[in-house]
């Protein structure tokens, strides 16, 4: 039995009681520390389906909890469980909620947000391609991040689905705002393009060709994706005569 049976189960026998199941998740949270307990919170997202106590843990803001205080762990496990509930029941209150999450203050949480959808992702891409065709065209520079990591996984990238998410870079790049939180758009930027050119090199390659010498943020940018050791592994020599344009 792997690890993540054995939490099912563990979670499985407490999970009627909520005051222990809270204490459970908090005691082996990780936290404080820099990598909380995944292994926790995909078991969790497994067996646990009480939305009524999901909503109240993502009720604990970040005034309340903050980044490494382990009660956070409640709300980040929370939003990765409402990703592998909606696989399930299609409830339409998760979506909204997983956006205004997108926007939360703290990095785990945004981290969360990528998790549930990507749960979404791996069950139907093409529920996941609707759901972000109708956010992108109005999402600030959080939301089109958690957008862009939630579709760097590589489990659902296949050639097809990485044009779709080529797509969704091209209007990013195109709209973005260089004021409100870009750093952190552009840090989801500088890793999410090379995971999908690893999909789809051709298109990739192409890509990363179309959008260089547009300024100077942008070709940092490529330089950056052209660095990641999954693209010099691919194609060495393309990546090299890329770097040299930049």
């Amino acid at each position: 039995m792997g690890k993540k049976d054995d939490l099912m189960i563990q979670i499985q026998q407490i999970m009627d009681d909520r005051v222990e199941l809270e204490r459970f998740i908090i005691t082996n949270s990780n936290l404080p520390g820099p990598r909380g307990n995944l292994e926790l919170t995909f078991a969790f997202a497994e067996v646990y389906d009480n939305f009524e106590v999901l909503l109240d843990w993502i009720e604990i803001s970040e005034d309340l909890a903050d980044v490494n205080d382990p009660r956070s762990f409640l709300p980040f496990c929370s939003a990765v469980c409402i990703g592998r509930i909606f696989t399930k029941t299609g409830d339409e209150r998760i979506v909204p909620i997983l956006k205004t999450l997108a926007n939360d203050g703290r990095w785990r949480m945004r981290e969360s947000v990528a998790f549930g959808f990507q749960i979404i992702g791996e069950n139907d891409f093409n529920e996941l391609r609707s759901i972000f065709s109708d956010w992108i065209e109005t999402s600030n520079n959080l939301e089109k991040r958690a957008i862009l990591v939630s579709l760097a996984h590589p489990p659902f990238l296949d050639e097809k689905n990485a044009e779709f998410c080529f797509e969704i870079t091209d209007v990013v790049l195109e709209q973005m705002d260089r004021e409100n939180d870009f750093d952190v758009l552009r840090r989801g930027l500088s890793f999410t393009i090379s995971v999908f050119t690893a999909a789809n090199p051709t298109l990739g390659f192409n890509f990363i060709k179309k959008w260089t010498g547009k300024d100077k943020i942008i070709d940092r940018i490529m330089r950056e994706n052209l660095k990641k050791n999954r693209l010099a592994r691919m194609n060495p020599e393309k990546v090299r005569d890329l770097l040299n344009e930049l």
